[in-house]
């Protein structure tokens, strides 16, 4: 039992939703439009003068007479509000949007850098044929300088608005990285077929997608083709097949991308297949385990944590008796003990944390449901005839609620860890369906998914060296500077895979951290950085979806150094795995002679997000098991997983190099931090968390926990009582706010995050106990973008108590994507410090303030 335990929040109040400018407490305001960038008026405008579109388009009024032949383009310069709704107006089927960058035009141009590419958005939009065909017409008419049709001029100011419009073409259905996957494929196995994914336009009305799937069925037969695999969930609008195509059919689609396939009008994507691929190591290192590893009690109860990964080898050592295998699929017959290696370390992981560190076992056994198997090399990878989207949602479907007529495996697990990525599938602004998968899966069985980022594992030029000498003989700090500046230029090609840009899951970065790392290396190898609050130099970096935070947390994910690969003008390094016993993370292992006593070392982020769903299982384990019992009722199950979601956050910080790198990281000057700071977000995301932190509080920090509902256009004041100690006193003193929310979705909208929650001042003192928003954390424009809230202010000068000692914060929740008709879940944590040397019993103070606590803090509608 903690010393300290967590504190429970005064029940909160109903409060007054009236809008007002963030920071005064009221609700966020809506992200303004870009400035500096020159566009046309908005839609809203437009439909003023418009009259009706509907007459001027011919539009029919009733949606199930639209005939979705054709999708149609709208490629716009900036954002327009509210497109959706002015869809609906249009008589248009709205299909989605993403963001683009076009080149600048005399129209469109940022009036201070005139040459700089144009972010845009392109929204899609399903009419019908003789609408499409007449506003492809007026559009025409408009590039070419002619006068609208008698009734149409209205238009013209619409036109203004676009860059262009047109329909959903070839062009649009084969992304470049579908050609380059096409010409590795047929290069690696000339002779064989090419297997891919064809995603369709999604149609809500069933018998509509089994028209559109057997239209697509025959085109692939025509072309000397077969069907593997199909997969329909209704719930994130997700209809795709999986073919294989004979070598020359696919030849002829990199030679003429804008034939066949390309051109049936229900296929929306031509797509590399989604596969999960880790390769074995080609030297194992590592040692057998010492004897009486096996001695610690062996665990008791349910799980509450879930692996979807590789088989591990379940009579290892450090496994036997604490893992629980379901393996649905027999995958077990066809799985060498030697071939078992992500699974065996990921379980081992999760299981004892670094082994280098001597911690101690989980309570609670893990649950293992296997989703990958070996292929033909040396690899592990997912199914290779079936959807990833379709293998996880019936994994965890299991897991939840059952297989058929089959129970549930697990019903009370709330940690789904998922160290798999596709790195065919980096995120490009548009959200993947397996990452809709996650946001919906999570919302639905309030399941928190611990996601790894991603391992770049490509190489970097440094243009600051042109030797390596240059490079290992330079001071570390500037050597350190030097890899940052490098990275942070090649952004756009070391992003997230899929699905780590799932908004409602916790995407894990590799921290630059080792226990067994002494600082020798061999003299072939460099590390890069000075510091462990840095990511190691493969970790994918981020955004994330409409620039939230990505990834969240950065964990232990190995000291990786690297190595000189060339020179010449400047030098290109690339990351060294081996040897990992120097510098990687202790873990379960297969080996050569199929031992189950091998253990051995690993980097990346798949090492990262294992030990994340550790610590979430700890912090489980420390409000649920505390007394070393069970104790359910003190928090019920469906907010466990959220509550973990905003502990695990909680502690997170930028560390020791926030202030360098946003002292370092450009553009510097005056209005120029949320450019920097979003860059450094990329790499840091919230930061390192503080485990231990969490897990307890201090005589000079208190940390009051909550959970409930709230309902859309609405708001909740909770009053924090402030320690009577500080009144009038000048102390430091810190207040960290931790918002974690499960938000549904709306996969036909633009928006997407239906639920926007935000923390802001009850009162107009606003945060009058700590003024100072810390600069080293990501900026308040991005916090308020996924589904967390994480901020941290400080404060100093003296301050006389108002609101009766209390410190009012508000929690307000606003539809962004739509209609929002649910209670939206969240868990709420508060950590209020002051400075060891004031002497204040911070603590006991707030606890004296508040009622006597039993189990955790409950929010309204809990």
């Amino acid at each position: 039992m903690p010393e300290r335990p967590l504190l429970k929040l005064p029940e909160p109040e109903a409060f007054d939703p009236r809008p007002g400018p963030r920071g005064g407490g009221s609700l966020a305001k809506p992200a303004r439009g870009r400035q500096g960038v020159r566009l046309a008026p908005r839609f809203d405008r437009l439909m003023q003068v418009a009259g009706n579109p509907q007459e001027l388009m011919g539009f029919r009024d009733d949606p199930a007479a639209i005939a979705p032949e054709r999708a149609i383009v709208f490629e716009v310069a900036g954002q327009v509000k509210d497109f959706y709704t002015q869809a609906q107006e249009l008589g248009l089927e709205y299909l989605g949007d993403y963001e683009e960058e076009f080149d600048p035009s005399d129209d469109f141009y940022d009036t201070k850098k005139p040459e700089k590419m144009i972010s845009g958005r392109i929204y899609l939009a399903m009419p019908d044929v003789q609408a499409l065909q007449e506003l492809l017409s007026l559009w025409r008419r408009y590039r070419r300088g002619e006068n609208m049709p008698r009734g149409k001029s209205e238009w013209r100011e619409l036109f203004s608005l676009l860059i262009d419009v047109r329909p959903w073409g070839p062009q649009d259905r084969v992304p470049t990285e579908t050609i380059i996957y096409w010409r590795e494929s047929l290069q690696h196995n000339p002779g064989a077929p090419v297997r891919f994914e064809i995603e369709l336009w999604f149609h809500e009305n069933a018998d509509q997608r089994a028209r559109a799937s057997a239209r697509i069925e025959a085109e692939i037969n025509r072309m000397g083709g077969a069907v593997v695999h199909d997969a329909t969930i209704p719930e994130i609008r997700y209809d795709a097949v999986l073919v294989d195509m004979p070598p020359d059919q696919a030849q002829a689609l990199i030679d003429h991308p804008n034939i066949a396939l390309a051109r049936v009008d229900e296929v929306m994507f031509l797509r590399p297949q989604s596969v999960a691929r880790h390769p074995g190591k080609e030297e194992p290192e590592g040692e057998d385990a010492p004897e009486g590893v096996d001695a610690a009690p062996l665990p008791a109860g349910d799980p509450i944590a879930a692996l979807l990964d590789g088989l591990p080898i379940q009579n290892h050592v450090r496994l036997a008796g604490r893992i629980t295998v379901d393996d649905p699929d027999n995958l077990d017959a066809n799985y060498p003990v030697n071939r078992r290696e992500h699974g065996t370390e990921m379980a081992s992981l999760i299981i004892h944390g670094d082994l280098a560190r001597g911690e101690a076992p989980l309570p609670r056994p893990l649950l293992v449901q296997p989703v990958m198997q070996p292929d033909g090399g040396n690899s592990e990878q997912t199914p290779p005839d079936e959807l990833l989207v379709d293998v996880i949602h019936r994994a965890v479907r299991r897991i939840k609620v059952g297989d058929g007529e089959e129970p549930p495996t697990a019903p009370g697990v709330v940690l789904i860890n998922l160290s798999l990525g596709d790195r065919w599938r980096p995120f490009a602004r548009v959200m993947s369906p397996l990452g809709r998968l996650l946001d919906f899966l999570a919302h639905h069985y309030r399941v928190l998914f611990l996601v790894s980022a991603g391992n770049v594992m490509d190489r970097l030029v440094i243009p600051d060296y042109a030797t390596s000498r240059e490079f290992e003989d330079a001071d570390p700090e500037e050597r350190e500077k030097a890899v940052l500046a490098a990275l942070n230029a090649n952004k756009s090609q070391r992003t997230l895979f899929s699905p780590a840009e799932a908004i409602n899951a916790l995407t894990i970065g590799a921290a630059h951290k080792s226990a067994v790392f002494n600082g020798g290396l061999p003299v072939n190898l460099i590390d890069p950085f000075t510091d462990e609050y840095l990511p190691n130099m493969v970790s994918a970096m981020g955004l994330g979806y409409r620039k939230a935070v990505k990834p969240d947390l950065l964990l232990d994910g190995g000291r990786m150094p690297v190595r000189v690969i060339g020179s010449g003008g400047s030098i290109t390094i690339a990351p060294a795995d081996r040897p990992a016993r120097l510098f990687g993370v202790k873990a379960a292992a297969p080996d050569q002679r199929g031992s189950t006593r091998h253990e051995d070392y690993s980097c990346g982020t798949s090492v990262a997000t294992a030990l994340a769903t550790r610590a979430g299982h700890r912090i489980f384990d420390m409000l649920m098991d505390g007394d070393g019992g069970s104790n359910h009722d003190d928090l019920p199950l469906q907010y466990q997983a959220l509550t973990i979601k905003a502990l695990l956050v909680h502690g997170a910080t930028w560390g020791p190099k926030g202030e360098m790198l946003d002292a370092f990281f450009q553009p510097q000057g005056s209005g120029q931090h949320v450019a920097r700071r979003d860059d450094i977000t990329r790499l840091l995301g919230f930061g390192v968390p503080d485990i231990e932190r969490v897990l307890d509080c201090t005589e000079n920090r208190a940390t009051l926990l909550g959970f409930g509902t709230i309902a859309a256009d609405s708001a909740l004041l909770y009053r924090i009582p402030i320690p009577a100690g500080l009144d009038g006193q000048r102390a430091f003193r810190a207040l960290t706010a931790t918002l974690a929310w499960f938000t549904p979705i709306n996969a036909r909208h633009q928006g997407y995050r239906r639920a926007a929650l935000d923390i802001s001042p009850g009162t107009d003192e606003k945060y009058w106990i700590a003024d100072k928003r810390d600069p080293c954390q990501p900026t308040d424009k991005t916090i308020v973008r996924g589904s967390l809230f994480h901020e941290r202010r400080i404060g100093e000068r003296a301050a006389v108590f108002v609101d009766n000692g209390e410190l009012l914060l508000r929690v307000s929740c606003r539809a962004t994507a739509g209609e929002l008709n649910e209670e939206v879940p969240y868990a709420l944590a508060i950590s209020f410090e002051v400075g060891i040397e004031a002497g204040i019993p911070v603590y006991n103070e707030v606890r004296a303030r508040i009622a006597p606590q039993v189990g955790v803090g409950v929010g309204v509608g809990a």
